[in-house]
């Protein structure tokens, strides 16, 4: 051992003392920042090099906070990278980096991240790294260990990390009419069973007589679709997917269940003539209630048709300079969207300018003044300016501004009439995190409102932790009904696809997922703007709330915990309630109250009589 630290000193400067065979090779307190550069790809920081052993498993943990905004490309990658001896005349002795956690930009508190591998024969030394690619706002990082473990150890993490060996994507909803159905999966190779790999996925859809296979890309997602000669009928229809290893033996089946619905008539939005905030904090379009629900970002016409067709009505505009701002208006517009057009806290001949070429634009609904403006040290004062000069065009449309820092809503409520709160949940904090952050920012607008509560939900759009596991149906759909259950006005869901490669990496049930859940919204819309009314739930990780317009009322309940439920719910103005938008199940109610089960992370609605 002392032969190959002497060795291993000549290469390397050592960042805490080598503590032996089995035992902690790297230990950091820290805290420790790196501030992100948004135009840069590579604002690191990084340990120094520590000698480690050829052939063993090691593990490394860190807590982690971030305080980070970005584009929807920038990410937090936190990373070991496995050294060689280097060249003789020099050149690079990487050998290989391992991908520990990936994050996108958030604001998170502490947090634990850890991961185990195994170093390549030729390593002699490793350095953890922490890479900020264009992220704007800063990272922190405490508690950085590395540790060498046993086989049998190692074996034993990634035993309890191991999944089914794919992720099957089976679309969740149709429109009648369409005439293919999306379909995919994705097989995460380093948390699946060597034995149980599978070659070859089948998709199939018995009543449709719809079948198709494909071989098994390992370690990729991949989308298809399905066509057939007939167009969709409306109504419900079976699913099955199954992967089948080498020998076709079925390693793994997954049924569900495909609702084909009546596209709904959304009618036309367009022109946006008059806009206002009523005392209930709804946004009142052309003298019409409305629930803004929308994505950020579209980047062509063609993404916002196809946002537009799966029911959303709202996406965010920015441009670089009036014309390109202008034509993506036109393209929202010609969509039949409406816009929140961000300002990005220009002033001066930048906002006259804009405002010359965007002020009467029949899209927009809002102003978004600036984005995240604690995090990015601009003060109401700061600010005040901006709001004045956008006040002095008198274009009748709201502000909006969105807050990564609920708690700083507060000091910002004369430079606003709406405000969006990101609260970004899986795979961190949970759905009932999602629901305190938006009792907290419903809680500063007692009524009469000035103002409108709205919340951008999560980032994590595609994968549900680091086994890239899916979010689901379920997870989805609670993600909308749960800040609605708790006052929200709005949503905006961030973000569904990549620039450039429209829906390249989208989850196909998760696209789908929205045909189905914003025909909901839509149709109960006027009902969720009116009268509501918190419910008390046993347990209380059941969070619920009746909702009335004078002609219907409903029930919405959502389970935040990663458990099934058996739930008793009070206060239910009816005799009985039937479920909406599933399979009709009855539910009776007896003075009040009324009780039935709930699985994990899912959302039931009952109409009540």
């Amino acid at each position: 051992m002392k032969k190959l630290f002497a060795l291993m000193s000549a290469f390397f400067c050592l960042a805490s003392v080598w503590a032996g065979e089995g035992k902690v090779i790297l230990d950091l307190a820290g805290p420790f920042k790196q501030k992100g550069v948004p135009t840069s790809v590579w604002s690191t920081w990084r340990t120094k090099v520590v000698p480690a052993k050829p052939n063993t498993w090691y593990r490394v943990r860190a807590d982690i906070k971030c305080m980070m905004t970005g584009t929807p490309q920038g990410m937090l990658r936190f990373r070991v990278r496995q050294v060689k001896q280097r060249p003789a005349g020099g050149g690079d002795d990487s050998i290989v980096f391992a991908n520990i956690q990936v994050l996108k930009p958030a604001v998170l508190a502490y947090a634990p991240y850890s991961g185990v591998f195994m170093t390549k024969p030729n390593c002699i030394g490793l350095q953890v790294y922490f890479i900020l690619n264009k992220i704007e706002g800063s990272a922190e990082f405490k508690n950085i260990k590395l540790e060498e473990v046993a086989k049998e150890e190692a074996e034993k993490i990634m035993a309890a990390m191991r999944v089914e060996p794919a992720f099957f994507s089976a679309p969740a909803y149709a429109y009648a009419g369409e005439k293919f159905l999306p379909w995919g999966y994705r097989v995460s190779k380093a948390f699946v069973d060597p034995a149980k790999l599978p070659a070859k996925i089948s998709f199939e859809v018995p009543a449709l007589k719809l079948k198709a296979e494909v071989k098994a890309a390992m370690d990729k997602h991949f989308n298809t679709k399905a066509w057939f000669k007939a167009p969709l009928k409306a109504g419900k229809y079976d699913v099955i997917m199954k992967a089948f290893d080498a020998k076709g033996v079925c390693v793994l089946e997954q049924k569900s269940v495909l609702r084909v619905i009546n596209k709904p008539d959304y009618g036309k939005r367009l022109p946006v003539k008059s806009v206002t905030i009523d005392a209930d904090g709804n946004t009142v379009i052309n003298g019409k209630k409305t629930f803004l629900n929308g994505v950020y970002h579209a980047y062509t016409a063609k993404e916002a048709k196809e946002i537009s067709y799966q029911g959303f009505n709202i996406v965010e505009a920015w441009m670089p300079n009036p014309a390109s701002y202008k034509k993506a208006l036109d393209d929202f517009a010609s969509a039949d969207l409406y816009s929140n057009a961000v300002l990005k806290f220009i002033s001066g001949d930048k906002l006259r300018n804009l405002m010359a070429a965007i002020k009467d634009h029949p899209s927009v609904v809002s102003w978004d003044i600036v984005d995240e403006p604690s995090i990015r040290g601009i003060t109401p004062d700061k600010l005040m300016p901006c709001v004045n000069e956008m006040r002095s065009f008198k274009t009748g449309k709201p502000f909006r501004i969105s807050f990564s820092d609920v708690n700083a809503v507060p000091k910002y409520l004369n430079t606003f009439d709406i405000a969006a709160t990101h609260e970004y949940v899986i795979p961190f904090a949970g759905l009932a995190r999602l629901g305190e952050v938006t009792r907290t920012i419903v809680g500063y607008f007692p009524a009469p409102r000035k103002h409108s509560p709205q919340i951008t939900t999560q980032s994590w759009i595609h994968w549900h932790d680091e086994t890239r596991r899916p979010q689901t149906v379920e997870q989805t759909r609670s993600m909308a009904y749960l800040p609605i259950v708790n006052g929200a006005k709005g949503l905006f869901w961030y973000s569904f696809q990549d620039r450039g490669s429209w829906d390249s990496r989208s989850v196909p049930h998760l696209w789908s997922t929205f045909k189905g859940l914003n025909a909901q919204i839509f149709e109960l819309e006027n009902v969720i703007l009116g009268k509501r009314t918190v419910v008390k739930c046993v347990p209380a990780t059941v969070e619920a709330a009746v909702f009335s317009n004078g002609k219907r009322t409903v029930l919405i309940a959502v389970n935040t915990a990663k458990a099934a439920a058996n739930v008793s719910v009070s206060a239910i103005p009816g005799k009985n309630m039937t479920e909406l938008y599933a399979d009709g199940a009855k539910v009776a109610v007896k003075g009040g109250k009324a009780a039935f089960a709930i699985p994990a992370e899912t959302t039931r609605l009952f109409e009540v009589k």
